[in-house]
């Protein structure tokens, strides 16, 4: 089945270490992106998704600015952020690992989100169904070329390298 991921109830959120104590989080509010899965062979399903780099928010405007600079994701010379799956592994009955390719700041690499099925419902809204999805990931966001840090007095890092990446999908079947 073919879906169609609902921009308006998926959530796709980030988050790094401050000061190495405690965590910050942002988000991008612009998503979209198609999925085919086949719940018989779950090896033969894939996803494709990307979000718009501008559409970044962590609540504070000055950080978002600093986000979307050079520094970090460069929102002028990279507008979006893709991933398209490679490999589909079915890791319990309701769960897989996504594997496929992230390209951000115009760098590629592979990446894997372990990924829990939780469930269809009927969308209240038409005669289609719905899906919910969670997948989560960690990449180091220096592989993407994002190497801004700034080492405090006391050896402190300003902002962790690891990244986590959380992915709440809701997508709607096509027609």
């Amino acid at each position: 089945m073919y879906w169609d991921i609902d921009p308006y109830n998926t959530l796709v959120e980030f988050s790094v270490k401050h000061l190495m104590i405690n965590v910050v989080k942002g988000r991008f509010n612009e998503v979209q992106g198609s999925i085919y899965l086949d719940t018989q062979q779950p090896e033969n399903s894939w996803v494709k998704a990307s979000v718009n780099t501008a559409s970044l928010s962590t609540g504070i405007e000055q950080r978002d600015l600093h986000l979307r600079s050079a520094d970090f994701f460069d929102v002028e010379r990279y507008p979006t952020i893709t991933f398209e799956s490679t490999r589909v592994r079915r890791t319990a009955s309701k769960s897989c690992v996504i594997t496929g390719n992230l390209t951000m700041c115009g760098i590629t690499h592979t990446v894997s989100f372990q990924t829990d099925f939780n469930g269809y419902a009927r969308d209240p809204f038409s005669d289609g169904w719905r899906l919910g999805l969670l997948s989560i990931g960690t990449i180091d966001r220096r592989m993407f070329g994002m190497h801004f840090n700034q080492v405090l007095d006391m050896g402190i890092s300003l902002v962790g390298y690891d990244t986590r990446i959380e992915l709440c999908i809701e997508a709607v079947k096509k027609p």
